[in-house]
């Protein structure tokens, strides 16, 4: 009997010793990680991807995918859809203060009109007020475009779903 119960009291500190190198070994990797110019690698597949699209449906067009606090601010990566006037971009059209917004369409298609001066028309289904003297990009699945700061931007004709993925570069 005091054999087994030595047994299990070696078997049980063993177990924990090796549960705490586990931890430090892992809270060590984590710390070079966030160090380390490497980072750590976030993945969303596609089910979580259409689960963020979905939430920026029912939340007025936008949700955030991502986002990471460092020491130069906070950085979100949000994905859009605008596929109802609920989504559409403001009456006096969409434009971005302090960077410059890298987007990738992940579905549908739009004309992206871009710069000019907004209208002081009624707006559209979709996105904002016609833009004076803008430039019209029809812009689908695939595409990539960057936008400046500070810039009037909105979208027409829209084939929905249009989904798009956003990131802001400072």
């Amino acid at each position: 009997m005091e054999v087994t119960t030595v047994l299990n009291i070696r078997t049980a500190v063993l177990t924990g010793l090796a549960v705490i190198a586990i931890g430090a070994v892992w809270h060590a990797k984590t710390i070079a990680q966030e160090k380390s110019s490497a980072g750590v690698i976030t993945v969303f597949d596609h089910t979580k991807l259409d689960a963020a699209f979905d939430k920026a449906l029912s939340n007025g067009g936008t949700a955030p995918l991502w986002s990471r606090t460092s020491s130069k601010g906070t950085t979100n990566v949000d994905v859009h859809s605008r596929e109802t006037v609920k989504a559409a971009c403001k009456p006096e059209g969409c434009s971005h203060t302090g960077y410059t917004a890298v987007v990738y369409v992940v579905s549908g298609a739009a004309t992206l009109v871009i710069g000019g001066t907004a209208k002081a028309t009624a707006p559209d289904k979709f996105g904002g007020q016609a833009i004076q003297g803008g430039e019209s990009h029809r812009i689908s699945k695939g595409d990539v475009y960057i936008v400046p700061p500070e810039t009037l931007h909105w979208y027409k004709n829209v084939e929905a779903p249009f989904r798009y993925i956003e990131v802001p570069v400072p």
